[in-house]
């Protein structure tokens, strides 16, 4: 029978003494122990929300200095190019941060 690891949720047999993907056994697991694994998994996603949102604000950053850089040469124009990644590191930045949010209360409420 196949199951979900209690560690990393991929599926492994459930005849296995230990998940083959992170090496957790397979045990009876207390339901603190659980628990503990959840909020553990709760907490790598923050912080790799939180990784995700300082890509975004680089994106922006970049973008920023792009557009001033080109708006720097007063003959021309700035291209579109940097209004396209301000827009993108926008859209990403409130999705991350929406995510972020939703992540903490769900730790808080763990």
């Amino acid at each position: 029978m196949i199951i979900n690891c209690p560690s990393c949720r991929k599926p492994m047999s459930s005849k296995a003494p230990a998940c083959p993907s992170c090496d957790t056994e397979r045990g009876d697991l207390s339901d603190e122990q659980l628990s503990e694994l959840s909020r553990r998994r709760l907490r790598d996603r923050i912080y790799r929300l939180k990784m995700a949102s300082y890509a975004a604000i680089s994106v922006l950053l970049a973008a920023a200095g792009w557009y001033f850089y080109e708006a720097s040469d007063l003959d021309l124009t700035p291209s579109t190019g940097p209004l396209v990644l301000v827009a993108l590191g926008s859209v990403a930045y409130v999705i991350v941060r929406a995510l972020l949010f939703a992540a903490k209360r769900a730790l808080k409420a763990h």
